[in-house]
């Protein structure tokens, strides 16, 4: 039996330790537990590792990471999580944070920020994702988000960084059995332009980030800091480098391997012991060989997105070969489809995670929760709770009043047209299975 559900296992031995400790601790007096008061231990998962085209756990036994992103936790995407400026929606990220800071100043945008994670992702979802059986989840975040005075000024960049919110959310992942996956989508300055990084880079071919030190050299430096913190958190499954690097989220070719090798030698240089992703655009070409570059305990990550214009025998096919040019490079790494959705078939979302687990691949769709009824998502918020907020005009009053509408639990779960919830999709595909051939 192939071991999907690993976390969860060893989950239930390690809650009941810390609930023993934690019940001890409360009996005896506060020197009678070892002196001044000490915040709760974290929930750390069994480090998993990679054992040539596996993924193990410290028994030598093969886990499937499956699982779902957190889009627009972190990185607001206009189309998915409701910003306007006016009649027009957001730009980016950074824009509609420097729009905020503009009218209310940094603390009070730091606060509607904060209001906007708690009510866009909280326990409950937490909850759902743990029932439908998924056992990790990719977390995508940008530098502004550990790097909050980089929004307004580089030459700040680098100085202070806060892993908090991210420490949060790995820390309630790991309670429910869920390890995180930290995908660095934006990158200082921006690896591809385009609205999912955090900053839109118009009219301009090549985004020039590859060829500017300084920000690259900051995006080395952040992961450098982000494995020095989190080295001994085995609750994070992986480090993935970075989202869709390519010009404009195009092919990837050496410029962009090189970059990784350079973020792989300061990822290494402090931690030694998490596996590290490295993301192609989009093809098996598009990755080069991991020995062509010394990469060790690393897999292979890549996007999918067939279009909703194909149907039946054409999806399928679209999907079956792109598997299948991928797999017979013969990486001798473990492979990962980290973003891709099926849209509204049924039918296709059976085929394709029935496929990608019949091939022993990870992966990860795109994604849990979205603005509108999409099947992007498991959850939909829509109808009446579905208000936009209008960065540019909307007081701060009314902003938070429109945050707090995005809450799961005033949300509706995507449905099929038979009824089908998404959310059923994956509980179906998550579950231990044995290894099919398709």
């Amino acid at each position: 039996m192939k071991n999907t559900n690993f976390g969860r296992k060893a989950l239930k031995v390690i809650s009941g330790v810390i609930a023993a400790v934690t019940a001890a601790c409360a009996i005896f007096t506060v020197s009678a537990c070892g002196g001044e008061p000490k915040p709760p231990a974290k929930t750390l998962l069994p480090k998993l590792t990679v054992d040539g085209t596996k993924v193990v756990d410290p028994d030598g036994e093969e886990v499937f990471l499956r699982g779902i992103n957190a889009g627009g936790l972190f990185v607001t995407e206009h189309w998915m999580t409701g910003f306007k400026y006016g009649s027009t929606p957001s730009n980016d990220y950074r824009s509609l944070t420097q729009t905020f800071i503009e009218r209310f100043g940094e603390e009070q945008t730091k606060e509607l920020w904060a209001e906007y994670r708690a009510d866009w992702w909280s326990d409950t979802d937490f909850e759902i994702c743990e029932n439908m059986g998924i056992n990790v989840i990719r977390l995508p975040f940008s530098y502004m988000n550990v790097d909050f005075a980089a929004v307004t000024d580089y030459s700040e960049a680098g100085k202070n960084y806060d892993f908090s919110d991210i420490d949060d959310f790995v820390e309630r992942a790991a309670r429910h059995g869920i390890y995180t996956i930290l995908d660095l989508h934006g990158a200082y300055g921006s690896q591809n332009g385009q609205d999912h990084s955090g900053q839109i880079i118009e009219n301009k071919d090549d985004v020039g980030f590859y060829s500017d030190e300084e920000m690259t050299g900051l995006t080395v430096k952040l992961w450098g800091e982000l494995a020095k913190h989190y080295k001994d958190n085995t609750s994070v499954a992986a480090y993935d480098i970075l989202n869709e690097p390519g010009e404009k989220a195009g092919t990837t070719t050496k410029r962009h391997w090189d970059f990784y090798d350079r973020v792989y030698d300061a990822i290494r240089a402090e931690d030694s012991g998490h596996i590290v992703i490295f993301e192609s655009c989009w093809d098996g070409a598009n990755l080069p060989q991991p020995s062509e570059y010394g990469w060790e305990n690393c897999m292979y990550s890549f996007h999918h997105y067939a279009g909703d214009k194909l149907a039946g025998s054409d999806y399928m096919k679209s999907w079956s070969n792109k598997i299948s040019e991928i797999t017979s490079r013969n990486f001798g790494v473990p492979l990962q489809m980290g973003e891709f959705t099926n849209y509204t078939s049924l039918s296709n979302w059976n085929y394709v995670l029935s496929l990608m687990n019949g091939r022993d691949w990870h992966w990860v769709s795109w994604t849990y929760k979205v603005w509108g009824n999409m099947p992007w998502g498991v959850i939909n918020v829509r109808g009446s709770n579905a208000q936009k907020v209008d960065a540019g005009k909307d007081s701060y009053d009314e902003i938070i009043q429109k945050f707090r509408l995005l809450k799961t639990e005033q949300a509706e779960k995507y449905a099929f047209s038979d009824g089908t919830l998404l959310e059923s999709v994956f509980a179906k595909y998550c579950k231990p299975q044995e290894k099919r051939d398709v």
